[in-house]
């Protein structure tokens, strides 16, 4: 069977690409100037104590930082910090607050060369350049890399990577992808349910796990030589945990109206909260015992996990769908099913929501956004349902086959 792409003509696809990447230049260049909160109280800082003080003592020791009543430190696991000692050799020509965006915007680039990586298991070269390029001008990657200066797509282009592994069977890359993306952001666990089922439906073996342990602990390795203690190193997640204690951060999902209305406090929330995902999350990954999902629907079952736990986990933040934002999309071109576009609309509508609440003080947006990654998980869930239960009945038909009977 032809690919979907195939009806569309290359050099159409090829100049689509083009006035994508035109656009997205565009857009990219007249965002740089904004300034968020994080870039102003807390990357930028950092740049400057790494330009003033040299990279090792930058990573040797948290950088404490005081500007107008905030008070913290370089709290981001040390890969984020790298990047930062990378973007300060070019600080004769830079200034600091431009190293911070150059870092950023380089995230974005090689995400979506990730996701081009994905795209390729299921389209021509013409069909996934374009939507590459394409992606490029989603509005919650515009906006976490260019005007927010942020790096979530350090950390979601290494998961795009461990899924595209998985698709190919290659599970030692898979683990090595998501034990880096890990290093980079504690939100790549979103993807670990996911992970989980395709060790224990391939039966990869659990030395795959010594893989993603491995790398992970590769990237701590240079902080480490500098001179920050281990036990600093492995709690970094676990104070970031403790930093805010507050049902949602501006996360479009249930918690957010749970906080409004006040319906539970924090301790029962995140009594509910986790176990509503640890739920979730193990019976994504008992599916193995039942089916072996491949192409678009394994596809479907990483994006229902990077999408299940920032749903139902409390003290989410509004840029926890950022992963499921870029798996919709690619979901969305891969199969062009009606219901796969407008699951993918609906959760660009619920980050953006969920962005607005934070970046423009749209505070409705959090509720907005809330309602329609509820409808787009909906959606997801029906839909898995139904692709595991034809996956079941495939495999059913064809053992049936093998033994010589015959099916209706």
């Amino acid at each position: 069977m032809a690919s979907p792409s195939a009806t569309i003509r290359p050099t159409r696809l090829s100049l689509a690409a083009v006035l994508a990447l035109g656009a997205a230049a565009a857009l990219y260049v007249a965002l740089l100037p904004w300034h968020s909160a994080d870039a102003d109280a807390w990357f930028v800082p950092w740049t400057q104590i790494i330009i003033a003080e040299g990279p090792v003592h930058a990573l040797a020791e948290p950088m404490r930082v005081t500007l107008e009543g905030t008070n913290g430190h370089a709290n981001y696991n040390p890969p984020y910090l790298y990047l930062l000692i990378l973007g300060s050799t070019a600080a004769g020509t830079l200034s600091p607050f431009a190293i911070v965006k150059l870092v950023s915007v380089a995230g974005a680039l090689l995400c979506v060369a990730c996701a081009y990586g994905l795209l390729r298991v299921f389209l021509s070269v013409e069909a996934s350049l374009a939507g590459a390029a394409g992606l490029l001008l989603l509005p919650t990657l515009v906006l976490n890399a260019a005007a927010w200066g942020q790096v979530d797509s350090y950390w979601a282009a290494l998961a795009l990577l461990a899924v595209t592994a998985a698709l190919r069977g290659q599970f030692a890359l898979m683990m090595a992808a998501f034990g880096a993306a890990l290093a980079f952001k504690a939100q790549a666990a979103f993807l670990g349910p996911f992970i989980l089922y395709v060790v224990l439906a391939n039966r990869a073996g659990w030395q795959t796990v010594l893989v993603c342990a491995a790398v992970y602990a590769g990237m701590l390795l240079p902080a480490w030589l500098a001179g920050r203690p281990a036990l600093d190193l492995a709690t970094i997640y676990l104070e970031q945990a403790q930093a805010y204690q507050w049902l949602s951060m501006n996360a479009p999902n249930p918690w957010a109206f749970i906080q409004y209305f006040h319906l539970m406090s924090l301790t029962t929330g995140l009594v509910v909260g986790f176990s509503l995902a640890a739920a979730a999350g193990l019976a994504i990954a008992g599916l193995a015992a039942r089916v072996r999902l491949e192409g678009e629907g394994l596809l479907l079952l990483a994006l229902v996990s990077a999408m299940a736990m920032p749903f139902l986990l409390p003290k989410m933040q509004d840029r926890y769908f950022f992963l499921a934002d870029i798996l919709s999309v690619v979901l969305a071109l891969a199969s062009r099913q009606r219901w796969a576009v407008g699951a993918a609309v609906l959760i660009q509508i619920g980050s953006l929501g969920a962005y607005g609440a934070h970046m423009i003080g749209f505070l409705h947006g959090r509720f907005i956004g809330g309602i329609a990654m509820g409808v787009a998980f909906a959606i997801l869930v029906v839909q898995l349902r139904q692709a595991v239960g034809a996956a079941r009945h495939a495999h059913v038909r064809t053992e049936a086959h093998c033994d010589g009977r015959r099916l209706p």
